[in-house]
């Protein structure tokens, strides 16, 4: 069997990888490491070639010099093509012309696995490739280190905010997504046929969570999809979103569940801008830690600002999306933040189970974080 993969090029995996890209510094000068990945670049300049690796985590060069490496290694990179899948073996040694300042100098090159000629470049900036074309070559799409680093940010956003949560007591659920009513009403269902019964798409795990803390649980919460039928052809609106739902027994007003929230925000924000820094760079994003506590105005107050930078609009208006890029103006001008909570809705404008407020008659004790 052996033979077989050897007649083909390739070579099972042998070794066990020491480390990741993203984890070499100039510390591991000297250091013999074992690398697995991808080829993403190869360039040829004779007598020496150039081979960037590429793993789950980063890029790294691997210098290959035929004067300093062993005959096969050298014949082996001749061979190689875009998105090979290779192990390799050699020493960490120190490079001017690096941003990391290292490179890998091999001992030994081996194909895993070779790939037919790639229908889209997974190298990013080489040519502009429309939607569709990404979607349907999306494994491939999902190769590049900036689409990449978008769902590792994601993954920290969600690894650090549920890390809190889990501190402060909270247990995760997971609710139905197929259900037989609405859970906040109005027309904006996705209708599916459920055997011969008509059923719907969750818009919200809302009456599942008051469930769990009727039934005991007294903090609960759950990272999962939801569905909605509405028309999405702006930033406002997408069918299909993961929600962050968390809901909290025995507390005394909005207060205790906005200070829940702005510390999970906080806790996540912060650990997400080391443990992701390099993913964030490669994305551009400077990603802001806010301030504690995170401000605070009152929608009748809101409605009072809007006016008064000329936008006409009443106590029973919702916000509308020239409203909201007003106030996304205006809050960091006024308060140095865009993290402000919106407090005291008006009762005409949210759900039916919202608890109406104790002080301001007609309003509700409820709040969106802007």
């Amino acid at each position: 069997m052996m033979s077989f993969y050897e007649d083909a090029g390739v070579h099972p995996i042998g070794a066990e990888r020491t480390h990741y890209t993203i984890d070499l510094t100039t510390e591991d000068v000297g250091e013999e490491v074992v690398l697995f990945g991808w080829v993403h670049i190869l360039r040829d300049k004779g007598g020496i070639k150039f081979l960037i690796l590429r793993d789950e985590r980063g890029l790294i060069q691997v210098a290959i010099p035929q004067k300093k490496v062993p005959a096969d290694v050298f014949e082996t990179s001749g061979d190689l093509g875009a998105e090979y899948a290779v192990e390799v073996r050699g020493k960490v040694v120190a490079s001017k012309f690096t941003e990391s300042g290292i490179e890998i100098l091999p001992t030994e090159l081996k194909v895993i696995n070779k790939a037919e000629r790639l229908p889209i470049d997974v190298v990013e900036g080489k040519a502009d490739i429309d939607l569709d074309t990404r979607l349907n070559y999306r494994i491939l799409d999902l190769r590049k280190p900036r689409v990449n680093a978008v769902f590792r940010v994601q993954h920290c956003l969600a690894r650090f905010s549920r890390e809190y949560l889990e501190k402060e007591g909270f247990v995760e659920i997971h609710t139905p997504k197929i259900v037989a009513e609405s859970t906040e009403g109005g027309a904006n269902l996705f209708e599916i046929r459920y055997f011969e019964r008509p059923a719907y798409l969750a818009q919200s795990p809302q009456f599942y969570k008051q469930l769990m803390l009727l039934a005991g649980f007294g903090k609960v919460f759950e990272i999962g999809p939801v569905f909605r039928a509405e028309k999405h052809n702006t930033r406002r609106h997408i069918n299909e979103y993961t929600s962050f739902d968390l809901e909290m027994a025995w507390i005394s007003g909005l207060e205790d569940v906005m200070e829940v929230e702005e510390q999970m925000l906080h806790y996540a924000f912060e650990k997400t801008a080391s443990t992701a820094a390099t993913e964030l760079e490669l994305l551009g994003v400077d990603l802001e830690i806010p301030s504690l506590p995170f401000k605070r105005i009152k929608y009748s107050d809101v409605i009072e600002l809007l006016r008064g930078e000329g936008k006409e609009i009443s106590i029973q208006d919702d916000l509308d999306p020239e409203s909201e890029r007003i106030l996304g103006e205006v809050f960091p001008e006024r308060f140095g933040t865009n993290m402000v909570f919106i407090t005291h809705y008006p009762l005409e404008l949210r759900p039916a189970y919202t608890m109406p407020s104790m002080t301001d008659e007609g309003m509700t004790e409820s709040f969106d974080l802007t």
